[in-house]
């Protein structure tokens, strides 16, 4: 999967004729606004067109922790009482597929251990279930915006979704940390049962602690490994970018051919195969 970075990069080296220069006025910012922007738009066409959830466009939300509420969600209203859990999530696109009966296929909620998933369905309709209908055995959600109230007492529950926007976004990091993979500020933990690791000249053994630094090496010996301490950590434009390198390249070419008004013919032809195409140096 492409990251950010290099849609960034592919749409600055394009817009300056195929080869960037100090002197570049186009804010990256800018740029990387504009890749989110499209990125939405791309896979709200594409999923148009062919009803398929590419899943390069999933990202999981990992595990979020719910509070009790009542069908008024206003804790001074006490004879509204119910079993309601609600919780926030990621801003998340929102698709639908009339035929499916699914009017938020951008969402997926399942259980924490993965038994049970989550079906939409109307809130206003749940307390019309009667106890002894096959309904009030499913698990059901609703999602207000980035709200989501769910229709069983149930204190965690993991997310998978399709994001409106990366930034600041935080992903599952459940992997070991690889040495020059330190970031400054993130709280890691060492894991093992022998051996220790060397961070900043500082032992740490298993169970230990310790905040990132501008160091990004360690060295590690036995079995011990470095973790994140809370196995999440906020995207950054050198992550995989949750989209395809074919909607990586629709992207581009939706930036360079809107925003910056280049013909659509010029984009694709990239190949240097004219005396015109010659960048002298």
């Amino acid at each position: 999967m492409p990251t950010k970075k290099q849609i960034i990069d592919d749409i600055l080296i394009l817009a300056e004729r195929f080869s960037r220069t100090d002197e570049s006025r186009v804010d990256e910012t800018w740029i990387g606004f504009k890749v989110e922007q499209a990125r939405v738009s791309e896979i709200l066409k594409e999923y148009n067109i062919t009803k398929v959830i590419d899943q390069n466009w999933l990202v999981d939300f990992g595990i979020h922790s719910l509070t009790k509420v009542n069908f008024s969600d206003d804790p001074n209203i006490d004879f509204c009482a119910c079993d309601i859990m609600k919780a926030e999530i990621p801003e998340v696109i929102n698709l639908t597929y009339l035929g499916d009966g699914n009017l938020d296929l951008g969402l997926n909620v399942i259980s924490a251990c993965g038994k049970t998933s989550y079906t939409f369905y109307p809130m206003d309709t749940w307390r019309m279930i009667p106890k002894e209908h096959v309904r009030s055995m499913f698990h059901y959600y609703q999602r207000f915006g980035t709200t989501i109230y769910v229709n069983k007492l149930v204190n965690n529950l993991r997310f998978f979704g399709i994001p409106a926007t990366t930034e600041g976004l935080m992903i599952k990091k459940t992997l070991p940390v690889i040495s020059g993979g330190i970031k400054s500020g993130y709280s890691y933990t060492v894991k093992g049962t022998t051996g220790l690791v060397v961070y900043n000249g500082v032992n740490y053994l298993p169970n230990s602690t310790f905040t990132g630094t501008a160091t990004t090496t360690f060295t590690a010996s036995g079995n011990s490994q470095v973790f994140y301490t809370n196995y999440e950590v906020e995207m950054t434009e050198n992550d995989p970018y949750p989209v395809s390198a074919h909607l990586a390249r629709q992207i581009v070419i939706s930036i360079l051919t809107t925003e910056f008004q280049i013909e659509k013919q010029q984009v694709v032809d990239v190949l240097n195969d004219s005396a015109d195409d010659v960048v002298a140096k």
